[in-house]
Protein backbone atom coordinates (compact mmCIF):
# COMPACT_ATOMS: atom_id res chain seq x y z
CA UNK A 1 0.00 0.00 0.00
CA UNK A 2 0.97 3.47 -0.88
CA UNK A 3 1.57 5.66 1.44
CA UNK A 4 -0.62 8.51 -0.06
CA UNK A 5 -3.61 6.55 0.46
CA UNK A 6 -3.08 6.27 4.26
CA UNK A 7 -5.88 8.17 5.82
CA UNK A 8 -5.30 8.88 9.20
CA UNK A 9 -8.86 10.58 11.10
CA UNK A 10 -10.84 11.48 8.17
CA UNK A 11 -8.25 14.10 6.93
CA UNK A 12 -8.44 14.17 3.17
CA UNK A 13 -6.06 16.04 1.33
CA UNK A 14 -6.71 18.21 -1.08
CA UNK A 15 -5.19 19.89 -4.36
CA UNK A 16 -3.52 23.28 -3.98
CA UNK A 17 -4.48 25.41 -6.26
CA UNK A 18 -1.88 27.07 -8.94
CA UNK A 19 -3.10 30.53 -7.54
CA UNK A 20 -1.38 29.40 -3.92
CA UNK A 21 2.16 28.92 -5.11
CA UNK A 22 4.47 30.98 -4.22
CA UNK A 23 6.23 31.99 -7.19
CA UNK A 24 9.89 33.92 -6.75
CA UNK A 25 9.71 37.58 -7.18
CA UNK A 26 12.50 39.83 -9.17
CA UNK A 27 13.22 42.19 -6.22
CA UNK A 28 16.30 44.45 -5.92
CA UNK A 29 15.26 45.37 -2.53
CA UNK A 30 18.27 42.95 -1.60
CA UNK A 31 20.66 43.75 -4.20
CA UNK A 32 20.92 47.26 -4.22
CA UNK A 33 22.18 47.48 -0.04
CA UNK A 34 24.53 44.95 -1.38
CA UNK A 35 25.84 46.98 -4.06
CA UNK A 36 26.64 49.92 -2.16
CA UNK A 37 28.25 47.46 0.27
CA UNK A 38 30.46 46.36 -2.42
CA UNK A 39 31.20 49.60 -3.52
CA UNK A 40 31.89 50.95 -0.21
CA UNK A 41 34.29 48.32 0.34
CA UNK A 42 35.85 48.73 -2.65
CA UNK A 43 36.80 52.66 -1.71
CA UNK A 44 38.18 51.67 1.43
CA UNK A 45 40.41 49.67 -0.08
CA UNK A 46 41.72 52.20 -2.64
CA UNK A 47 41.72 55.10 -0.05
CA UNK A 48 44.15 52.56 1.90
CA UNK A 49 46.25 52.02 -0.74
CA UNK A 50 46.59 55.61 -2.00
CA UNK A 51 47.20 56.46 1.72
CA UNK A 52 50.09 53.68 1.86
CA UNK A 53 51.11 54.65 -1.36
CA UNK A 54 51.51 58.01 0.09
CA UNK A 55 53.32 57.55 3.08
CA UNK A 56 55.94 55.13 1.33
CA UNK A 57 56.47 57.77 -1.20
CA UNK A 58 57.28 60.19 2.26
CA UNK A 59 59.55 57.70 3.83
CA UNK A 60 61.76 57.21 0.81
CA UNK A 61 62.05 61.03 0.03
CA UNK A 62 59.91 61.16 -3.53
CA UNK A 63 56.89 63.13 -2.24
CA UNK A 64 57.81 65.95 0.81
CA UNK A 65 53.74 66.78 0.71
CA UNK A 66 53.19 66.21 4.39
CA UNK A 67 49.66 68.19 3.81
CA UNK A 68 48.22 65.59 1.19
CA UNK A 69 49.80 62.64 3.30
CA UNK A 70 47.75 63.74 6.49
CA UNK A 71 44.30 64.12 4.69
CA UNK A 72 45.15 60.71 2.76
CA UNK A 73 45.62 59.12 6.19
CA UNK A 74 42.71 60.37 7.74
CA UNK A 75 40.43 59.41 5.01
CA UNK A 76 41.47 56.07 4.77
CA UNK A 77 41.04 55.76 8.77
CA UNK A 78 37.62 57.70 8.18
CA UNK A 79 36.35 55.56 5.98
CA UNK A 80 37.41 52.36 7.25
CA UNK A 81 35.62 53.37 10.36
CA UNK A 82 32.83 53.98 8.32
CA UNK A 83 32.79 50.86 7.00
CA UNK A 84 33.63 48.47 10.16
CA UNK A 85 30.40 50.44 11.69
CA UNK A 86 28.22 49.35 8.27
CA UNK A 87 29.86 45.55 9.04
CA UNK A 88 28.46 45.76 12.65
CA UNK A 89 25.00 46.99 11.67
CA UNK A 90 24.97 44.45 8.91
CA UNK A 91 25.52 41.02 11.43
CA UNK A 92 23.30 42.89 14.11
CA UNK A 93 20.54 42.88 11.24
CA UNK A 94 21.75 39.15 10.56
CA UNK A 95 21.45 37.75 13.68
CA UNK A 96 18.17 39.43 14.18
CA UNK A 97 16.90 38.03 10.99
CA UNK A 98 18.09 34.33 12.40
CA UNK A 99 15.98 34.75 15.70
CA UNK A 100 13.01 35.01 13.31
CA UNK A 101 10.65 31.67 13.89
CA UNK A 102 9.74 30.24 10.47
Amino acid sequence: MAIGHINMLGYTSREVPKSDYVTPINDSSFKIPFNAALDLLKATQDAENISTNMTYDFLTGQNDNIHDLMIAQEKSSTMLSFTMKVQSKIMTAYNEIIKIPV
